[in-house]
């Protein structure tokens, strides 16, 4: 085309339309789909839940239960001083056996040695029990109950048993691995504290009794967990890169200070964050993310009533509460870092490192580093592929995309996709949507504007006004005044293109409109005879790809597919044109070359 003006074969100049870039071939930087994005959100709740619990802190349950430990006893305190058991029974002349089982029914060392005397507990005393709900007045009356010897309830209670316990409806010991007596074990041996559990396992090479793997799984079920690591901070990461949408390149980057409740000029919750790529010597990395603009509200029908937010809570809400919980959960481990990532919002303790060395290492997100570890381990721990296949990608580059996706569906405009994602040109957001599958959503206005033109087409073909309001075609009288565009199609007025292509293609007031590829959207446009053969080419072609079921065209074939029954209505005899016109067109339509059809058209597909 550009040779045929320079060669004036033709007349009217050339404006290219801007070429995007292919659709990706992997999901590596893909929204995730409805089903990993309810899976994914599953996995991170649980893991969000665990940190908060470990902010809060862990009570004590008491529903453990211990188990059945050696019956030898490694030392034995006597007056304040630790004392091998062999050792006190030939002091005191008293059977080590015998020392043995005194001291394991509860008597006192003392007692045992036989230096005080044994307290028994005072006879015909009524001890009230409750068990299974009933209340009996003494251990006897309970004892009877079940059948069991009154002393060895006793005996029982006197050692710490319950109850239930007690009277033999529940196990008094369990097998050390149980959980229950893990449980126990971590409530009474290890003063509720994972770290020193964890560490006292592996010092002991207790893998018999509980792996690490066992342990962890544990430790997430009961709220707690040994160390504020990548495992506890990532899936803090991931949430909030996808309440935000930012990039991994500006998550790693954000500071404590980068949540500001109320922003200097307009008063509303922003996120600051710096984005390298979008910075020019007219715009800084210093960028700013209002909250609300994530938060996407439709209109429905002429009484504009407000559906649901696509995120229920609200952005806002939400971040800021994930915020104050990143900040609590790394409060403990700042002091360790680095003086280049105490500030860093981001950051936790590489646990082998700090083994290896000896000492606390503190780290921040690195996508090619730690996190990149995390990556898979997250996927394979909370069985992502198990249930997406081996193939599934798991990362945090996926979060910023699946953000644009659930805009998108809730019905956001291009312009507040820009907003959102911080694209500084709304030509970079059109791309970004393309890129990433987004831009068949949009493209639903294609099947509107069809409908657009064959109704104007048919008050051009009827010699009818069109209706009056917002792009109404003008009939004017002056045929100078009817324009043939690029594209084909007919334009009313090129200095006034409709108010959707004026906002996409920053249209110049006064100035003629040189967006011929925007002609389909434009309400200025209608279908005339020149246009038909273009049309027909432009089906053709439609029709050709949605025969040979390409899957990079599969997330657009409905669409597609409505685009052809439009054309079709279109080119019915007598709906817009006569049979003897229609004819002519598809002669002229097979003679066409297809580097005449708008390349906009051929984006699409």
């Amino acid at each position: 085309m550009d040779v045929a003006y320079s060669m004036s074969l033709i007349d009217a100049n050339v404006y290219h339309s801007p070429m995007h870039k292919g659709v990706r071939e992997t999901d590596s930087r893909a929204s995730y789909t409805e089903d990993q994005q309810e899976a994914i959100t599953a996995a991170l709740s649980k893991w969000t839940n665990v940190a908060r619990s470990v902010v809060n802190g862990y009570t004590r349950t008491g529903e453990g239960i211990p188990y059945r430990k050696k019956n030898t006893l490694a030392s034995v305190e006597l007056d304040g001083v630790e004392y091998e058991p062999s050792e006190l029974a030939r002091r005191y002349g008293v059977p080590r056996g015998k020392l043995q089982s005194r001291l394991k029914a509860g008597w006192s060392t003392s007692e045992a040695l036989g230096l005080t005397p044994r307290k028994r507990a005072s006879s015909g005393v009524a001890t009230q029990l409750v068990i299974e709900g009933a209340s009996y007045p003494s251990v006897n009356e309970a004892a009877r109950a079940y059948g069991v010897d009154a002393g060895v309830v006793a005996l029982r209670l006197r050692k710490g048993l319950t109850p239930e316990q007690a009277v033999g409806i529940a196990p008094m010991y369990v097998h050390q691995s149980d959980e229950r007596a893990l449980l126990w074990s971590f409530e009474n041996e290890y003063g509720c504290d994972a770290r020193a559990m964890l560490e006292d396992f592996r010092r002991r090479d207790l893998n018999t009794v509980a792996t690490d793997t066992r342990l962890r799984r544990l430790f997430c079920r009961w709220g707690v967990w040994p160390y504020v690591d990548d495992r506890l901070v990532m899936p803090l990461a991931a949430e909030f890169c996808l309440l935000t949408g930012l990039n991994v390149e500006s998550l790693k980057k954000l500071d404590v200070d980068c949540y500001q409740a109320e922003h200097a000029l307009t008063g509303k919750a922003v996120i600051t964050f710096q984005k390298k790529r979008a910075s020019s010597h007219t715009r800084s990395e210093e960028q700013s993310l209002h909250l609300d603009l994530l938060d996407v509200e439709l209109a429905k029908d002429d009484n504009l009533e407000v559906e649901e937010k696509f995120i229920e809570e609200g952005s806002v809400v939400r971040v800021e509460r994930l915020f104050r919980l990143i900040l609590a959960i790394t409060a403990p481990i700042r002091e360790y870092a680095p003086s280049e990532l105490q500030q860093r919002l981001f950051i936790f303790e590489d646990v082998e490192a700090s083994r290896t060395v000896g000492k606390t290492v503190i780290v921040g997100i690195d996508p090619k580093g730690k996190a990149a570890t995390w990556y898979g381990r997250f996927a394979n721990e909370e069985g992502l592929k198990k249930s997406f296949g081996d193939n599934f990608k798991f990362n945090l580059a996926r979060c910023r995309p699946t953000l644009v996706t659930n805009m998108v569906l809730a019905g956001a405009d291009i312009f507040q996709v820009q907003a959102a994602i911080s694209h500084a040109n709304i030509g970079t957001t059109a791309i970004y949507l393309d890129e990433h599958r987004l831009q068949p959503v949009f493209n639903s206005i294609v099947s509107g504007a069809l409908e657009g033109i064959t109704r104007r087409s048919i008050e051009y073909q009827a010699g009818k006004k069109g209706a009056a309001g917002a792009g109404a075609i003008r009939n004017v009288a002056d045929p100078d005044a009817f324009h043939e565009t690029l594209s084909g199609c007919g334009c009313y007025d090129p200095y006034s293109p409709s108010e959707m292509v004026r906002k996409v293609t920053r249209h110049k007031e006064g100035g003629v409109c040189r967006h011929w590829n925007m002609c389909l959207f434009c309400d200025q446009a209608v279908v005339t005879e020149n246009s038909l053969p273009k049309i027909i080419v432009y089906r053709r072609r439609v029709s050709a790809v949605l025969e040979q079921g390409s899957p990079s065209i599969e997330p657009r074939r409905k669409l597609l597919e409505d685009v052809v029954k439009l054309i079709d209505r279109v080119l019915e005899e007598n709906a817009v044109f006569p049979a003897d016109v229609l004819a002519e067109a598809k002669i002229k339509a097979v003679q066409l070359d297809d580097i005449l059809v708008d390349q906009l058209i051929y984006q699409g597909i």
